[in-house]
């Protein structure tokens, strides 16, 4: 037995060190500005857990903005330098050489309970191998490979319009206000990939008002559709966007009383239509916006319609 054993014991010693010099470092970025050096050790769908100099972290996938994989720490170095990050390359070298380390204790480990019983491994030992094969699968030396990119978050926004109107009632309601409260999602998990032309969903509820003198137009509007973003949404530099967005106002129409009038009041529900075009700059999972805005409204019986143009700014954050 001892003769059989030993050149299988060379053979695990040998897959250790050739694993340990295929290890990668991996530099992973956070949404509240962390920037972290390590290696991956295992990651599923919802987290990933990293091990460096500080120790071994579990974290949740929805705090990550950007994530590298690469080959090297020199490779880290070079995407701090590309990203204009601070550079400290002895901390990075250490973060690297600590969690390649963890990596090999973890394959010896492994090996060591192939060696006892190979039959005996326990349930979480063979996800580890998986999660571990895994890892060099998806290896793509100085690559982003998550985050980025991927418009996959779900992003509440809040908004105030000014709106300039441009139908026949301009002399009576020449300009009004609006309030809005947004919903974002995108929906790039469903492709899999990133392209501009696969848009996202916006809905939208808000509330209009336009008044001058005894005239008074208000009430309440809703609306969703599709949205796109160019190029992305977490673009560094910031966005451009454009969304369409069908939709019905519950609106009240009142004249007030005068010397000339008794006054009159009416209320119905009609057909909306908005258009955005905007410029989003992101700050991690917040955000702000500067957006022009087309209001579209049309009673469908009487063909009576109402429409403007306006200005709007608003900011928003990640909810998921």
């Amino acid at each position: 037995m001892k003769q059989l054993f030993k050149p299988y014991s060379f053979l695990f010693v040998f897959m250790i060190i050739l694993i340990g010099s295929e290890s990668s470092a991996d530099t992973i970025m956070l949404y509240e500005g962390s920037v972290l050096v390590g290696k991956i050790i295992s990651e599923d769908e919802t987290s990933i857990i990293i091990a460096n100099s500080f120790g071994t972290f579990r974290i949740k996938k929805i705090r990550i903005d950007d994530m590298y994989k690469t080959n090297s720490y020199a490779e880290d170095i070079e995407i701090h330098n590309r990203l204009k990050l601070p550079v400290n390359e002895d901390e990075i070298k250490k973060n690297y050489v600590a969690g390649q380390n963890k990596i090999e204790e973890k394959m010896a480990g492994k090996i060591g309970q192939e060696e006892k019983k190979p039959e005996e491994k326990a349930p979480e030992q063979k996800k580890a191998a998986i999660d571990t094969a895994g890892d060099k699968k998806l290896k793509t030396p100085g690559k982003k490979i998550t985050g980025g990119d991927h418009w996959t978050s779900g992003r509440l926004s809040f908004s105030g319009s000014f709106l300039y109107n441009l139908g026949s009632s301009h002399r009576r309601l020449p300009y009004g206000y609006a309030g809005y409260f947004s919903l974002d999602q995108g929906l790039d998990f469903a492709s899999g990939n990133r392209h501009p032309m696969i848009p996202g969903l916006r809905f939208e509820a808000g509330y209009l008002y336009f008044k001058k003198s005894s005239y008074t137009v208000m009430g309440y509007i809703g609306g969703g559709g599709l949205m796109w973003a160019f190029p992305s949404m977490k673009n560094s530099w910031g966005c451009f966007f454009l969304a369409l967005l069908p939709g019905a106002t519950l609106i009240e129409v009142k004249i007030n009383p005068s010397y000339f009038s008794i006054g009159e009041k009416s209320r119905g529900i009609y057909f909306a239509g908005q258009a955005l075009f905007g410029y989003q700059k992101s700050f991690g999972v917040f955000s702000i916006f500067l957006n022009a805005r087309y209001l579209f409204i049309q009673n469908l019986s009487s063909r009576a319609y109402f429409h403007s143009v306006g200005g709007e700014f608003g900011f928003g954050f990640n909810a998921w």
